[in-house]
């Protein structure tokens, strides 16, 4: 039972409780369950989270030992959960005192601050603050110089790694002075800045103009593996949010067609404003069944990126000590992959090359769909995810899968300072 109060939570609390409840109730991804709330300020509520995850075993500690939810049962304990990650390891405070959820935990501060031996920390202690903060250029509505003018004219300065090599390039990441930022060696568009400046991006106008994308740089990777030519036809089987679709815009110098389709109403409104905000005027919004839709015959490349368990996010998100899923899950997962990458493979007469990546570290999703899609659709080949990059690359799928492990890539957090990915590339075999 909760707080009957007539004075309203504050929204990102109330909205991060409904994801910690429902992430914990039904096992689901946290990131797909931030992305399906509503009016929500997605980058926010995102670090609410991760306030949290990076800091779960110390959080649930100091409950246990001022006996917060034991003294307080009408205290909804996935609000309390997230109130006291924001006044330990966030702000330090929390806003909306006057509702009673909040004064309650307030009045705790001392007493946690105790439990986990002193002053609430500024931020987690975790890998996580060692990653980086990517900030990709949408050269649909600014050029990359002057995107780099405008770095200077704030403070910044470029620094040259002067090098190829992708472990030397790493280290130059966590070398650079605060001051500093890198352009990436995969991804021309991308830039890399300290850990430092994760909330300055979060809140330039500059993002939220959409000139600046907030991204991933192995996500980036992913539309840099596909490689549309300008003027090609393009589908993206699984859109939503649009971030792949609008490097994908960008690859393409906003000419030719991007079909991309969700199937999901609120996933697919927040995808068409993506669109519309960024920009990307080669985009086509489709809200569907990527399964159900008719082909196009056009179509030249795809990106397929389904639904998948989300396990190479756990490193931010992750709420569980036990961070496998449910096997039936993974399943069930695993077959809606095969269906959709095979779909890919067998419906579109014209394409000559597909992109399969998933945010999990799981063979179930990733080697073993390969390997299946490859059986059942004999027409199209895996090609070396690292000679397609042109630059080394570490970190590679399971070699026991004959012609596959060596091919796939993996994008790993604790190596490449970046979420968790898996990436195959596959070929249309000519038959001339």
């Amino acid at each position: 039972m909760v707080f009957n109060h007539s004075v309203k939570v504050p929204t990102q609390y109330r909205k991060a409780a409904a994801v910690l409840r429902k992430a914990i109730s039904e096992k689901k991804s946290v990131r797909g369950l931030i992305y399906e709330q509503t009016h929500a300020k997605v980058p926010n509520l995102l670090a609410l989270m991760s306030k949290y995850s990076d800091n779960k075993d110390a959080i649930e500690e100091a409950i246990e030992k001022t006996k917060l939810l034991v003294d307080n049962p009408r205290l909804d304990p996935s609000l309390g959960r997230i109130l006291v990650a924001e006044l330990l390891f966030g702000a330090g405070k929390l806003t909306g005192q006057n509702a009673k959820p909040v004064a309650c935990v307030l009045s705790y501060k001392d007493k946690l601050q105790e439990a986990i031996g002193g002053a609430p920390a500024k931020s987690s202690k975790s890998a996580r603050v060692s990653k980086p903060r990517y900030v990709r250029i949408n050269t649909n509505a600014i050029s990359i110089n002057e995107a780099h003018e405008i770095l200077s004219q704030e403070g910044f300065k470029r620094k040259d790694v002067g090098t190829e090599n992708y472990d030397e390039f790493l280290q130059a990441i966590q070398a650079m002075d605060e001051d500093e930022y890198i352009v990436d060696i995969h991804v021309p568009s991308l830039l890399i800045f300290c850990p430092k400046w994760r909330n300055y991006w979060a809140k330039h106008d500059l993002v939220a103009e959409k000139k600046f994308m907030l991204q991933d740089r192995a996500t980036c990777i992913v539309s840099e593996l596909l490689n549309p030519k300008p003027g090609s036809v393009v589908l993206d089987m699984c859109a939503a949010p649009g971030m792949k679709t609008i490097h994908l815009s960008n690859l393409m110098q906003n000419s030719g067609k991007i079909y991309a389709v969700e199937q999901n109403e609120h996933r697919f409104q927040l995808l068409r404003n993506m669109v519309l905000e960024a920009q990307a005027s080669c985009v086509e919004p489709i809200k569907g069944d990527v399964l159900a839709i008719d082909p196009q015959p056009d179509v030249e490349y795809i990106l397929v990126d389904p639904s998948c368990s989300g396990s190479g996010m756990q490193n931010r998100l992750s709420l569980s000590k036990d961070d496998r899923v449910d096997e039936d899950r993974l399943r069930r997962l695993a077959g809606l992959q095969i269906k959709i990458l095979s779909h890919a493979m067998s419906s579109f007469p014209n394409v000559k090359r597909i992109v399969y990546s998933t945010c999990s570290l799981y063979e179930e999703e990733n080697e073993q769909v390969v390997k299946r899609c490859l059986g059942l659709c004999p027409q199209f080949k895996l090609l070396s995810g690292k000679k397609c990059l042109e630059r080394k690359w570490n970190n590679f799928g399971n070699t026991q899968y004959k012609g596959i492990g060596k091919n796939c890539l993996y994008s790993l957090p604790d190596k490449d300072l970046t979420d968790g990915i898996f990436m195959a590339v596959f070929e249309r075999i000519n038959d001339e």
